[in-house]
């Protein structure tokens, strides 16, 4: 049982903090850049800038690719050190 919940707990630690990072993304991309449409005439009344939808989703895959390896190196990083294991820094092994 304790293998069964201690799968379970990872399992959510991960999901959450994928989730997390997906959120971050989409809020960055969002909050400096529109998707032209009717909505703000094409990008002319438009407070941000306005993209065309492929640029959009494009610069929204990148963004959550770049923000989700970040996360990604953090959590690593920091379970590594709260498990004391080695960690690499500076081209150097801490121990």
């Amino acid at each position: 049982m304790n293998k069964l919940t201690n799968f379970l707990t990872q399992e959510a630690l991960n999901l959450s903090v994928g989730y997390l990072a997906g959120l971050m993304a989409s809020n960055l991309v969002s909050r400096f850049f529109v998707k032209r449409g009717l909505v703000n005439l094409w990008g002319l009344t438009a407070r941000r800038e306005a993209l065309k939808k492929d640029q959009y989703e494009w610069l929204m895959f990148v963004a959550s690719y770049v923000i989700g390896l970040a996360v990604l190196l953090a959590v690593q990083y920091g379970m590594r050190r709260l498990r004391g294991q080695r960690t690499v820094e500076g081209g150097r092994e801490r121990g």
